[in-house]
C-alpha cells in the first residue's frame, strides 16, 4: 500500500493544479476490491502524525488533499472542481484579536458600549469585520418576522430558544443566518468579566458563502433588545482579518445511462467524507509540552475518507454506473461543515441534478448495538425511503439507535439535506472513548471490520446509482 514521504508533505498551495497521478509521490496501484490492507493504507496516510491532524487551512490539510486528488485520478475520476482540477478552492479568513470587543448599542433613550464577556459573547467562524461595523436591528417575535430576503447590514434579533431561532432561519431559506450580518440569540446567562477572546480562528471567508455573526446577550441585555428599543448597534471586534484557503477534493465519475433512458447519465450520486480534523490541542501542550498533542482522527473521519476511496475505486473498475457519481472529500466540517457548505452554495456540477448524497462518517470500529463487526447504520433512518430500499434490495443496512445524539444533524450530510436533498450518513460508530482525542490512531482501527462494512457500503452505492430508483424524504422532512 501507499508509502507517504513526509518530506514532501508541506505543500505551497500554487502547486495544486494535479494535473495527473504523476502529481504525487507514491504507490498510486488500484484494485477493485475492497481490501482492509488498501483501507488501512489510506488510513495511515491520513491519520499520520506527519498531518499534525488535518486542522482546516494547515499545511497538514493541503497535503492530504493532494493525495486523495491522486488516488481519484488512479482511480479513473475525472477532475470535478473544473476541467484540469480535482480541487475546490474555499477563501477563508482567520481572525486574531488585539483587546476586548465592544458592541455600541444605539437606539429609545440608549447610546452604551457593552464589552465581550460581560455583556455578550459572538462566535462568527471567519466574519469578524476588521474595521467596526454597523447594523440596523430588527426584532424577530414570531416565525413570519424574519425577513424573505437576508440582507449583510441587518442585525436579526431572535426572541425565542436558540434551536427554535435556527428551525425559523432554515424553514425561511436562510440555514442558519446566512446573508445576514448579525444573528442576536436571547441567553439567560449572568454577567461575566470583561475579555478578549483567545487565540486566533479559521473560518470561511463572507464573500466565500460564511454564516453571519452569531451574538448571544447576557443579563439584562437580552430583554432590552427584545423589547425593541435597540435600532442599531455598531461592532467593534478588535481584530485583524488574514486571508487563507483550503479545498474541497472533488472527482467525477461520468455515467452511462441506459438505452430506454440515457438522461439517467445526467442524475448524480454524491459520495462524501470529510478529510479534516482538529489539529494539535493546544490544551493539552499547555500542561504538557512533551504529551501527544495531535488529533490524528484517524476514525473521525479518515476511516470515512477511506471508504468514500475504496467505494469510488470499485465503481469506476467496473462497467460505467447508470447514474453519474461525484467523489467529495469536504474540508471544514469540524468548524461547522464550511466545505460542504461551500459545495452546495457553489455546486460545482448542477445540484438540482443530485439524487442523493450519501455521506461517511466513522466506519473504524464495530458498534455492539447494531450487531457489532460490518453492521452498518445510517443516520435518520426513520426521514426517508433510503434505508427501507436499501433493505428492500437484501442490503444490510440497520437504523441508527441513538436518535438522541442527533447524529443525523452533526455530519456533512446537513447542507445536502437542507437543499432538498435526500443526504445520510453511513456510520458504525459506537461513541468509543477515543473520540477527539490524540488517541485515535490508525493502528487503533479495527481493518477486518471496516473491510466488511465497507463492502455494505458498496453495495448501498451501487444500488443508487443503477438508477432503478429514488430516494425521497419523508412527508415533513427534513427537519433540521
Amino acid at each position: 500500500m501507499l508509502t507517504l514521504l513526509c518530506p514532501l508533505l508541506v505543500l505551497a498551495s500554487g502547486a495544486l493544479a494535479l494535473q495527473d497521478s504523476e502529481s504525487f509521490p507514491g504507490d498510486l496501484t488500484v484494485s477493485a476490491e475492497v481490501r482492509a490492507a488498501e483501507l488501512r493504507g489510506h488510513v495511515q496516510a491520513l491519520a499520520s502524525d506527519a498531518m499534525q491532524g488535518r486542522a482546516m487551512g494547515s499545511e497538514g490539510s493541503v497535503a492530504t488533499a493532494r493525495y486523495l486528488a491522486a488516488r481519484l485520478a488512479a482511480a479513473g475520476f475525472e477532475p470535478g472542481a473544473s476541467e484540469d482540477s480535482y480541487l475546490q478552492r474555499i477563501p477563508l479568513e482567520r481572525v486574531t484579536y488585539s483587546g476586548v470587543p465592544e458592541l455600541r448599542v444605539q437606539g429609545k433613550g440608549l447610546d452604551e458600549v457593552l464589552y465581550n464577556g460581560e455583556s455578550f459573547t459572538f462566535s462568527s467562524r471567519g466574519s469578524v469585520p476588521g474595521e467596526p461595523r454597523t447594523f440596523r436591528v430588527q426584532v424577530v417575535r414570531e416565525e413570519s418576522d424574519v425577513p424573505e430576503e437576508a440582507s449583510g447590514d441587518l442585525a436579526l434579533v431572535m426572541t425565542t430558544s436558540a434551536m427554535k431561532s435556527r428551525r425559523w432561519l432554515s424553514d425561511a431559506g436562510h440555514g442558519r443566518g446566512e446573508g445576514f450580518g448579525m444573528i442576536v440569540l436571547p441567553r439567560k446567562a449572568e454577567a461575566r468579566e470583561r475579555s478578549t477572546p483567545q487565540g486566533s480562528s479559521l473560518g470561511p471567508a463572507r464573500d466565500g458563502g460564511g454564516s453571519s455573526i452569531q451574538l448571544s446577550l447576557r443579563g439584562e441585555w437580552s430583554e432590552r433588545f427584545s423589547s425593541g428599543d435597540v435600532r442599531e448597534v455598531t461592532l467593534d471586534a478588535k481584530a485583524s482579518v488574514e486571508e487563507g484557503e483550503d479545498f474541497n477534493v472533488v472527482g467525477f465519475l461520468p455515467g452511462a445511462g441506459t438505452p430506454a433512458s440515457p438522461d439517467l447519465a445526467d442524475q448524480i450520486v454524491v459520495l462524501s467524507a470529510h478529510r479534516d480534523h482538529i489539529g494539535v490541542s493546544s490544551r493539552i501542550q499547555r500542561g504538557d509540552p512533551e504529551a501527544d498533542a495531535i488529533m490524528n482522527g484517524a476514525d473521525d473521519d479518515a476511516s470515512g475518507c477511506a471508504a468514500v476511496m475504496e467505494v469510488a475505486e470499485a465503481l469506476a473498475a467496473g462497467d460505467r454506473p447508470v447514474r453519474s457519481v461525484l467523489a467529495i472529500f469536504d474540508t471544514g466540517e469540524e468548524r461547522g461543515f464550511v466545505g460542504s457548505s461551500y459545495w452546495v452554495a457553489h455546486p460545482t456540477h448542477p445540484i438540482d441534478r443530485v439524487v442523493c448524497a450519501l455521506n461517511f462518517e466513522m466506519l473504524g470500529r464495530p458498534d455492539p448495538l447494531v450487531g457489532g463487526a460490518g453492521n452498518v447504520w445510517l443516520t435518520g433512518d426513520d426521514r426517508s425511503s433510503l434505508g427501507p430500499e436499501l433493505r428492500k434490495r437484501g442490503i444490510a443496512i440497520k437504523a441508527d439507535l441513538r436518535p438522541a445524539m442527533s447524529f443525523f444533524t452533526r455530519s456533512d450530510n446537513v447542507p445536502f439535506a437542507r437543499a432538498g436533498i435526500v443526504a445520510q450518513t453511513l456510520s458504525t460508530y459506537g461513541e468509543h472513548t477515543d473520540y477527539h482525542q490524540p488517541s485515535d490512531e490508525w493502528d487503533t482501527l479495527d481493518y477486518e471490520h471496516m473491510e466488511a462494512a465497507v463492502k455494505v457500503c458498496l453495495e448501498a452505492a451501487e444500488a443508487l446509482v443503477a438508477g432503478t430508483w429514488r430516494p425521497v424524504w419523508n412527508e415533513g422532512e427534513p427537519r433540521l
